[in-house]
């Protein structure tokens, strides 16, 4: 694609070949396809199920709740390949996997009803999922759909709480630009130069990632002063935590 400087034949030339090797890891793995295939209807269910019985926010939001899993299911279908540690050892998937699914599936949870207890579910999983990822050996998936996963929940929490008034519309909009410039970055290097973004960047930010899921607990706990103080103070040191980072490297 880069060759080609994506052209709309390259792309579905790079599509086409995507499916082709996912399709080979299956045949090649089958024992990861088929747990990866199990944990995602086990998803289906978990979100059909409350759907059936008219517990909300599923019943309202089941077609779309389902939509956003299937996608998901072809996303993880097509990077079964990277199941695999950097030195290029399979392995499952793993409790850490569990927990960025995880949070990926509450994404349409935090949309519709950002409580505190869908903030603490999703915070306490990313709070999680790192140590478990090292206990088990990190996989080049845990390392590059994380980010993603992070983002996905964190957009879908914002949106939640700006929908209800319950947080400030100028501090929301800058954590909303800041996760968007993380994953333009992200996507960038991937797509512009074919490499995986740098660490340290990235994670530049994670000092204050308690201070932001704070504010947005607080925000969901009815304290919308306090809850925009804390969002727009981590957005500001997140800010100030990556441009250090780069002059750092000026």
């Amino acid at each position: 694609m880069l060759r080609a400087r994506f052209s709309p034949a390259a792309v579905a030339r790079f599509l086409v070949a995507s499916q082709r090797r996912a399709a080979e890891v299956g045949r090649r793995r089958p024992d990861l396809r088929r747990q990866s295939r199990s944990w995602l209807a086990a998803g289906a269910v978990a979100w059909a199920l409350p759907a059936v019985a008219g517990v909300e926010p599923f019943r309202a939001r089941a077609r779309g709740g389902l939509m956003w899993w299937a996608l998901t299911a072809v996303m993880l279908d097509w990077h079964l390949g990277m199941v695999e540690t950097e030195d290029g050892r399979a392995r499952p998937l793993a409790p850490a996997d569990a927990l960025t699914l995880g949070r990926v599936w509450l994404a349409p949870v935090a949309l519709a009803s950002p409580t505190p207890l869908v903030c603490a579910v999703g915070f306490a999983s990313d709070a999680l999922d790192g140590p478990l990822a090292r206990a088990a050996a990190p996989t080049r998936a845990g390392r590059d759909l994380e980010g993603l996963a992070d983002a996905c929940f964190a957009t879908a929490l914002l949106l939640g709480l700006r929908r209800r008034g319950a947080i400030g519309r100028t501090a929301s909009a800058a954590e909303l630009a800041r996760l968007g410039a993380g994953v333009g970055y992200s996507v960038a290097i991937y797509f512009g130069r074919a490499q995986a973004p740098d660490r340290r960047l990235v994670h530049a930010a994670r000092l204050t990632t308690p201070v932001r899921a704070g504010g947005l607990l607080a925000a969901g706990a009815g304290r919308p002063r306090l809850g925009t103080a804390l969002v727009a103070a981590g957005c500001c040191l997140s800010v100030a935590l990556v441009g250090a980072e780069l002059r750092g490297r000026a």
